[in-house]
């Protein structure tokens, strides 16, 4: 509770001004950092629309202060179809390196076509091999603490509006936590300036206000360890809770 309403109330910026002074803590503020936001594709077709959304996103996710790392699914095309047995006779390469890609990220940026109303079937299977291959008692690792914002396009009016539960039901099944917000961007064609963006209009005001989002949480838990050792440096802080003391009181300090 008290990480929680220290990450409300401060900003980095705050943290790092509050803090610079007090040189007989021991402050952890150096190992403050800003988030890494994996932007994968659910489709890799030449020219598709939703990588291109995928990486219009990742620009206004960097213009909140986020690093940005693209996860192409590319190399999902070297993995055969899910089964156990193959799993055992020897975990694939690539399916080892998306693991580490996606577990390198503090959130993802997840865009997607829909396929008859569903998840792409290259997003469902890469996705089956990144839940295996954790160590004992660590099912689901790559998955844990992560946040993920779906979103979509599509030439239709609808966007791939459809598809977009199946996406979001699949990750919160391995601990996900999805963005209840979604952007669905209907008409692809036309829905992308020449640099790329998205043309001004509700879908890109949308998107920024999700990102927003996305940026602010991951940023919480990219950096969860540190608030923590903050909060607990304020604990043993010799000066913690004189602020506003009365005079002639001793200060009592309440967490």
């Amino acid at each position: 509770q008290s990480y929680k309403i220290f990450s409300n109330m401060l900003s980095m910026q705050t943290v790092r001004r509050a803090f610079m002074p007090m040189r007989s803590m021991s402050s952890p503020v150096g190992k403050l950092r800003e988030p890494v936001i994996g932007l994968i594709a659910a489709s890799v077709r030449q020219g598709s629309f939703n990588e291109k959304l995928v990486l219009a996103a990742g620009k206004v996710a960097e213009s909140k202060g986020a690093t940005t790392k693209v996860i192409r699914l590319d190399g999902a095309h070297e993995l055969p179809l899910y089964c156990q047995d193959l799993e055992a006779a020897g975990f694939p390469e690539a399916a080892k390196k998306l693991k580490a890609e996606m577990a390198s990220c503090d959130a993802w940026i997840i865009a997607g076509p829909e396929y008859n109303g569903f998840a792409t079937p290259l997003f469902v299977n890469s996705v089956a091999w990144a839940s295996r291959g954790d160590p004992q008692g660590e099912m689901y690792s790559t998955f844990k603490a992560k946040t993920a914002a779906v979103i979509s396009t599509s030439p239709g009016g609808l966007g791939g509006m459809r598809a977009l539960g199946s996406y979001k039901e699949l990750l919160q099944n391995l601990g996900v936590t999805c963005l209840p917000l979604s952007v669905a961007v209907g008409g692809s064609f036309k829905a992308f300036k020449e640099d790329g963006s998205l043309e001004d209009g509700q879908p890109a005001t949308m998107l920024d206000s999700l990102l927003t989002r996305l940026y602010e949480i991951s940023r919480e838990e990219a950096n969860r360890s540190a608030a923590c050792a903050i909060i607990s440096s304020m604990k043993q802080a010799q000066t913690a809770g004189e602020y506003g003391a009365i005079p002639g009181q001793k200060a009592t300090v309440s967490w």
